[in-house]
């Protein structure tokens, strides 16, 4: 059994930290879920992705778009759902010794709508 890792992306990262940072400041957030909510969600994910890489749903390839493809550089990208329907995206890298899973971003309901062109019915 390969050993999986988690990285993120700089960005990914950057946001991540300032979350941790608003909850170190006690600051509220505007809508639900409260940051802490967030964090916890996203911290979860990362421990159920850590103990099985293939935690996530694949997002069909019908839903990503060439722009969508080169903005993330991979065509295989797995959801995860959080708290206040946000949604994690992850991408896995690997070799013959462990598996990298990648974290992309973590967004909103609506800019994920966007970002993969679901309609509002």
């Amino acid at each position: 059994m390969k050993e999986t890792v988690i990285q993120f992306d700089e960005e990914a990262y950057k946001e991540y930290q300032e979350l941790q940072d608003c909850i170190a400041n006690g600051k509220a957030a505007k809508k639900k879920p409260s940051y802490s909510q967030l964090l916890s969600s996203i911290n979860n994910a990362l421990r159920n992705i850590k103990a099985n890489h293939n935690f996530g749903d694949l997002i069909p390839r019908k839903y990503l778009s060439k722009k969508t493809i080169a903005k993330y550089g991979t065509d295989r990208i797995f959801r995860v759902e959080l708290v206040g329907y946000w949604r994690l995206l992850y991408t896995l890298i690997g070799d013959e010794v462990k598996i990298i899973a990648f974290i992309l971003e973590f967004m909103d309901h609506e800019k994920y709508n966007k970002v993969f062109g679901y309609k509002k019915k």
